[in-house]
Formats: structure tokens, sequence, C-alpha cells
């Protein structure tokens, strides 16, 4: 028997996705919508249309709102139903996406924005969420319905005045939580510092900052896609990552896998509201995550917010410096100029990126060239500022990546140089 979910985009019916007796998903747009003054697509890869969507187009997009790997193992094992399932899955947690997006049975409605209580979390109830993080992904079962993509253990909650609450009803949360990975040590510093540099460098990023509960750190990360009203509540910005626009799914995210190219991204900006913009901002960004070794930097780490005022490229997030952790590749998520490896990429290797990521090479090669003296000066600077405000435990892992940044810095203004 054929299973149906409503699916509203800002509150509003957009269409339904259904799942057939063979278990693949189509969409539907619902004719109101496509009637509606204004009606936005859900992706770029879902454009208007009356016919539905078979498995093979809609499926990305769908299962791109999920989490990934690992982290959707732990989801689907914890909530009794197959880690393929994305329909069961988002049935289960589709209430409080990335984006605007939200998944009901059909003969359930969503309750207004904003009507819902917050519970307060003390420093115990916030520290046995976190905790339970590992068993309990995105704090499934609860009446939040929260999914977020990503293969890291995180939640989202509401914050207001520095207290954490957990927000009930169809209230939109504000803030996501993201405690170190189990893998790797002290990613919460690593991507502070990265996150803060970033902003240092001119690059978009939202506001961070470090908080502790039970001696245990973690990133807490602003949501961009979630703006204040002029009453004060806060609403939700429509936004999808670079796999979903393109039509890509999530576990073909890298390059090597059939994952987007850096060509391709740069490629999506034209639907931007001011495309020229946003790929200067997203060859900022390429630069930044080559020069601290950012090898993760696959397609669902970039993402476009679509705004009343039109399309745009997202604020940076997920910037961490990979390089340093010693069972990590060093083989990048996308190619420069068809080189995998940060080692091998030399400066005609830029020339061919630029080239097909239809940009000026002389262009990307002064950009990279000032990136590569402004960086390491930028991040001593930081590494200074932040002495009395984090923990003296955190000032190792600044050194490290500044170290490790540093090497690559000098060895593309040596290259350079020579060129």
């Amino acid at each position: 028997m054929a299973r149906d979910l409503t699916v509203y985009l800002q509150g509003e019916v957009a269409g339904t996705l259904r799942q057939g007796d063979s278990g693949r998903l189509t969409f539907t747009y619902a004719r109101g919508w496509l009637d509606r003054p204004g009606a936005r697509p859900l992706s770029l890869s879902l454009p208007l249309q009356e016919e539905p969507f078979d498995d093979r187009l809609a499926r990305p997009y769908f299962a791109g709102l999920l989490p990934d790997d690992l982290a959707r193992e732990r989801l689907a094992r914890y909530l009794g139903v197959s880690r393929r399932n994305d329909f069961a899955l988002l049935t289960e947690v589709g209430g409080e996406c990335a984006g605007a997006v939200a998944f009901y049975p059909p003969d359930t409605a969503p309750r207004p924005v904003g009507n819902g209580d917050l519970t307060p979390l003390d420093d115990e109830a916030l520290a046995a969420l976190l905790r339970d993080l590992p068993r309990r992904p995105l704090h499934a079962g609860g009446e939040l319905r929260l999914s977020l993509a990503g293969v890291q253990d995180k939640m989202a909650l509401v914050l207001e005045d520095g207290v954490f609450y957990l927000p009930r009803g169809n209230r939109p949360t504000t803030h996501i939580l993201k405690p170190a990975i189990e893998q790797f040590a002290d990613t919460v510093p690593n991507e502070y510092f990265c996150m803060l540099l970033a902003a240092r460098l001119g690059i978009a990023v939202p506001a961070v900052e470090i908080g502790t509960v039970a001696d245990v750190p973690f990133l807490v990360i602003e949501r961009y896609d979630r703006i204040r009203s002029e009453d004060g509540e806060s609403q939700r910005l429509h936004q999808e990552d670079f796999c979903q626009a393109l039509g890509i799914p999530p576990e073909r995210k890298y390059q090597s896998e059939g994952g987007p190219s850096l060509a391709r991204c740069f490629e999506l900006l034209d639907a931007c509201a001011r495309p020229v913009l946003d790929r200067l901002e997203l060859l900022r960004r390429v630069l930044f995550n080559y020069l601290i070794g950012n090898a993760d930097a696959h397609g669902k780490n970039f993402a476009l917010l679509h705004r009343s005022d039109g399309t745009a490229l997202a604020p940076a997030y997920d910037l961490l410096c990979t390089t340093i952790y010693r069972d990590h590749t060093d083989r990048m998520a996308m190619k420069i100029g068809g080189k995998h490896r940060f080692p091998e990429v030399r400066p005609h290797h830029w020339d061919s990126f630029a080239r097909h990521a239809s940009l000026a090479p002389p262009r990307v090669r002064r950009d990279l060239l000032a990136m590569a003296e402004r960086l390491p000066i930028e991040a001593r600077i930081l590494e200074g500022e932040l002495q009395t405000t984090c923990r003296e435990a955190m000032h190792p892992m600044f050194d490290r990546i500044i170290r490790d940044a540093g090497g690559r810095a000098d060895s593309v203004r040596h290259l350079l140089d020579e060129a």
C-alpha cells in the first residue's frame, strides 16, 4: 500500500511525497502551490511542474535532509526502521529540517510558527542530552522531530539570553550544538578556530562560540537558515546544499564517487540573484579550504539560501583543518585542476581550475597569493586573542592548525614566485 507525507514549505502545503509498494519515492507539487503567485520550488533540482518526479529525481533532495553514514545508521537503529528507508526516517524526524521544509502525515497539520512552549535546560539536563546523542541521534523520538544532515552527532535548540531551551510545537530552533567527533580529538576548538579565521579573511560565517557542560566542550553555531521577524519571532529560511540543488544523492557527495566538481559548483551560482559576488565568495572559500587543509569540503558542505529577494550562497560551515589528523586522508573532496591531493597542486593546476570554473586565472593566482600571505598573520593574531578566552587545553590545537596551514601557505608562495 502506498504511503503519503504532506510536504510543507514555509508552513504552506507544497506537495506530496509518496512511497510506493516497491519502496521508491515520488514527489508531486500541489495544484494550489503551483497556482500561487511567486511560488518557489523545493529545490533547483525539482522545478515547478505538474508531472510527478520519480525516485531518481526526487530522492537526492529528500534523502539529503537526513543524516549521513554512521549517524543515519544510529538514527535508524534507534527508531527501529531501515537505514535505507528515507520515507520512514522523514516520517519520524521531518518536522524541523534544514531550511523551511517540513513533513507531516496527511491527517496532521503543523501548528502556526512560533506557537510552542520552551523548556529551559540547566547544565545537568543539557549534558544528559549531549551524552545521549550517540545512542539517540538528534534527540530522536521526541516532539521536536529534528533532522540535520551530516555525519557528526549534533542537535538543535533555542538559545535566548544565554539559556538553552528545548522547543515544542512548531517553534523553530535557533542554534546547532556539535560535540567533538568521536574518532578525532579536539574538533571543537579546531572548527571554532577555523570559523573565526575565515571571518577575519572576509568569508561569511555564522556566529560561533564554545560552550561547556560537565567539563565537556561543544560548538554552538547560530543557524543561518533562521531569522528574527519584526515581532521578534524566529522564522525559517529555505535552503538546500549543493548536492540537493544538483540532484546528487548524499552517498555520492565526494567527486570521486560521482559528486559535484568545483566547476559544477560555480556553475550552480548562475541561479543566484548576485552571481558575480557569490562566485567571488565561493572562490575565497575554495582558497581557504585548501590553505587550512580541509579535505572534507564536499558538495554537502556548501549551500544555497532561497530568500525573498532571490537565491544566494549561504554562509560557510563545517570548516576544519583535517590534515592534522594522522588517520585522515590528504585527498580533497573536490579536485583542483584535476588533482585530488594537496601536495600535488601546482600553479598550472590553479589555472586549469580557474578556466573550468569560468574564472580568470590571473585573478585566482592573485587572490591565492594574497590569502597565503595574510592567513598565517591573521591566524597568529587570532591565537593571541583566544589565549585568555579559551581553555588552556585548546591552545595546542590552535598552534597545530597554524603550523599546518602556514606550511601550506609557504609552499604556495614559493611555487607562485617560481611560476
